[in-house]
């Protein structure tokens, strides 16, 4: 069953276009064809038509109802009957409520208003005409009804529901609770009428059309159909609403442990309405604990969770923390601090903090994030026409480099180090031989690992029960842990392609994690105190942290990172937003690849060498699209939203998410455990089993995180969703079961 608290905030958040502009492409390419084959026109004709300016604002539709259709209707839609029409049989009362709304309607929307618009408007009731005629002629019963949405008719996407099955919700208009109707049409219970609910949802119908599949297609027309006629190279003119708000952008800037964050967390706690964007669901789940925790009221909003605080009468808290990529940029706040702000450069996912930073409502910008942003965020700030204050941070406590290295002897190891390496593979041979040859219990933390199990790790860690930490760079952002000493195994990580030397920025990053700063009211770790060896704290209560590493090469390489100093950033990544693609899209014929036109994008971006903005790495994003890049009934936003889907590169993982495109593809409504996965696995019997790989339950837990990534965006076809949480609790502990049980490195099997 559907919950409102789980699914209404992403309705109201994801205001897209969705299906609509792309159909009408689809459509107007079958009355492409069709005036090719008729007519027989050679190209230079056929490029006439797409170089007309009026092309997509033409009335294509008009001749919907003519006297060859069962029925007929005039302007003001009124219906008549010359073949008897099957439903009509099975609901006699649809006819004459349907003329009648459709009369008050076209009075109320169209005749009564007198503006420039009419020429849309007429388009659009056109459209209407013709998508209640096929469904009249063509009508079936289907999964989707306006019964389904009962508690949800308020959300901006519920107009999706009632557009796509307006004859259905029609017929039902009486299953829905009259409370709902009373809120959605303002009348007293008592005299609102099954009339007023079919005005009500023809009236919806009609406006979705107008904005969503008419006013996109208003655009005015260079007389060139190149590229250049888009100001691709300003992103920052992308976001009109925001450009017409004087911001102020508050720079947060100082290394890692220096107290940034913290500070801008200070302020959003005053706003009234805020967000906070954060790099990990881990990090947003801890500030909005950290927030309850104080009694301050704050929902929690990732891509795959929603929790809403809401108060006796059903109020929703005003402050939200959240992942930096769910950001609702249509919705104006008081306050928005954006974290890790440097992660604009990232090649994969630094659109996210771009795009949030160009387009947040709100008139306090807290970005908080490494020194090498000072410069890239200046000139940014100076093309948003913001005002921009700068707070420098020192690092709260020291950083030591050891002389020394640890020449590979374990015996040197002490409670409260963390070895970093950059493989599942080696990070677990660590774990068991240093458990092997000391008696060090030690906890493991990596990017695949279900972020509730990393941080089970984690306070296994920080409590003193686990001696050692073991961990991937993951630990470089996010995740509170009591790391004395940091210790690098290597200077170099692979990046996908080929093993490539650590920056110094992420050497900083990393290495910054060590002796992290507790204030006297929150130093309440007891790991051995210095008389034990540990030398974690100075008499000032700053923390001392310390670097080192496994040998004397690597060693070099992290000093000399750890001394070098900051190279500004000089590019930052972007992602295309719907209104750009909807711009791009025209200048080309229906039915353009996604790809197309993001090669083409990218390209773009590359000829302007004065520019400081990138596309995001395609690399990913077109494996990801060539998944389901041949489904013609998922449409062009879809794909651009799909494209940036949390699907990991395993097998599994990639035929769970095929399968999951073809269900958006079909329209159909599925549940987790509808699908042909072996979450028959998910049992105790094999928790023990070394024989099934625990990369089988990463890839498992990411198959279930990807649906409830898909749930929130498309409701409306990932249903069931306590099984699917059911899933995902069991498949944590399985995995973390099984880190606990660990006898052999699982990567050294076969993966089944």
């Amino acid at each position: 069953m559907f919950r409102r608290t789980f699914l209404a905030p992403v309705r109201r958040f994801t205001l897209n276009k969705r299906r609509f502009l792309y159909h009408d492409l689809q459509w107007n390419l079958v009355r492409y064809n069709s005036f090719v084959s008729s007519n027989k026109i050679k190209n230079s004709t056929l490029n006439t038509i797409f170089n007309d300016k009026s092309w997509a604002l033409q009335n294509h539709l008009i001749k919907a109802f003519d006297k060859k259709s069962s029925i007929i209707m005039d302007q003001a839609g009124e219906i008549i009957q010359k073949n008897v029409i099957p439903i009509f049989k099975r609901y006699p009362e649809l006819k004459s409520r349907l003329q009648i709304s459709l009369e008050r309607v076209y009075n109320d929307e169209i005749i009564s208003k007198h503006d420039t618009e009419l020429q849309l408007k007429n388009i659009a009731w056109a459209k209407l005409k013709k998508h209640i005629f096929n469904q009249l002629t063509n009508y079936q019963l289907s999964n989707t009804s306006l019964r389904k949405y009962n508690d949800y008719l308020f959300d901006y996407n519920s107009l999706e529901c009632i557009y796509s099955n307006i004859v259905k919700n029609l017929v039902e208009v009486d299953y829905v609770d009259i409370l709902i109707w009373n809120k959605l049409i303002g009348k007293n219970v008592e005299i609102i009428t099954t009339q007023d609910k079919y005005d009500y949802l023809i009236s919806q119908c009609y406006k979705y059309i107008y904005q969503q599949q008419t006013i996109p297609f208003n655009l005015q027309l260079d007389d060139t159909d190149t590229l250049d006629t888009v100001d691709i190279s300003n992103p920052a003119q992308w976001f009109n609403e925001t450009r017409k708000m004087k911001r102020h952008i508050i720079m947060h800037l100082g290394p890692t442990n220096s107290g940034k964050t913290f500070r801008a967390l200070q302020r959003l706690k005053q706003a009234k309405k805020g967000y906070y964007g954060g790099p990990l669901r881990l990090l947003a789940r801890e500030v909005h604990d950290k927030f309850r925790n104080e009694g301050i009221r704050c929902n929690l909003l990732t891509g795959e969770e929603i929790i809403e605080d809401l108060d006796s009468m059903g109020n929703k808290a005003g402050i939200t923390s959240g992942t930096i990529e769910m950001i609702p940029l249509n919705t104006k706040f008081d306050v928005v601090v954006i974290d890790e702000i440097q992660m604009m450069a990232d090649p994969d996912r630094g659109w996210a903090w771009t795009n949030a930073l160009l387009g947040v409502q709100a008139r306090e910008v807290h970005v908080c994030g490494e020194p090498s942003t000072y410069n890239i965020l200046k000139k940014i700030v100076k093309m948003t026409g913001d005002k921009l204050i700068l707070n420098e941070y020192d690092r709260l406590g020291k950083l030591n480099v050891e002389k020394k290295s640890l020449a590979h002897n374990y015996k040197k190891l002490r409670k409260g180090d963390c070895l970093v390496a950059f493989s599942k593979k080696k990070i677990l041979d660590l774990k068991l031989d240093i458990e092997k040859r000391t008696n060090f219990k030690v906890a493991v933390i990596y990017g695949s690992l279900p972020p509730e199990t990393r941080v089970q790790q984690a306070n296994l860690f920080n409590s003193g029960e686990y001696d050692i930490l073991v961990a991937s760079d993951a630990i470089g952002m996010g995740l509170n842990l009591s790391i004395d000493r940091i210790i690098f195994t290597t200077s170099k990580k692979f990046n996908g392609s080929e093993m490539i030397q650590l920056s110094d920025s992420q050497i900083k990053q990393i290495g910054g994690r060590a002796g992290r700063f507790k204030s006297n009211s929150n130093t309440q770790t007891t790991k051995k105190s210095p008389s034990d060896g540990c030398r974690n704290r100075d008499s000032d209560n700053k923390s001392v942290g310390y670097i080192t590493a496994m040998d004397g090469k690597t060693l070099e390489v992290i000093r000399s990172g750890i001394e070098a100093p900051v190279k500004n950033l000089n590019k930052v990544v972007i992602w295309p937003i719907d209104e750009i693609c909807s711009q791009l899209m025209i200048r080309y014929p229906p039915g353009t690849k996604v790809s197309f036109l993001l090669r083409t994008l990218a390209k773009q971006l590359e000829q302007d060498e004065s520019s400081i903005f990138e596309l995001s790495d395609l690399s990913n994003k077109l494996s990801a699209i060539s998944m389901f890049e041949h489904m013609n009934d998922i449409s062009f936003f879809d794909k651009l939203r799909l494209s940036t889907a949390p699907v990991k590169d395993t097998a599994l993982v990639k035929k769970a998410f095929i399968d999951f495109c073809d269900t958006i593809a079909r329209g159909e409504t599925r549940g987790l455990l509808s699908y042909k996965i072996p979450f028959h696995y998910l049992s105790y019997k094999y928790i023990p089993d070394e024989s099934v790989s625990l990369e089988k339950y990463e890839s498992l837990y990411n198959i279930i995180m990807l649906f409830f990534w898909l749930s929130n965006r498309y409701p409306e076809y990932f249903v069931d969703l306590e099984s699917a949480r059911d899933l995902k609790l069991f498949c944590e502990l399985v995995i973390f079961e099984k880190l606990d049980r660990l006898k052999r490195n699982p990567y050294l099997l076969k993966f089944r």
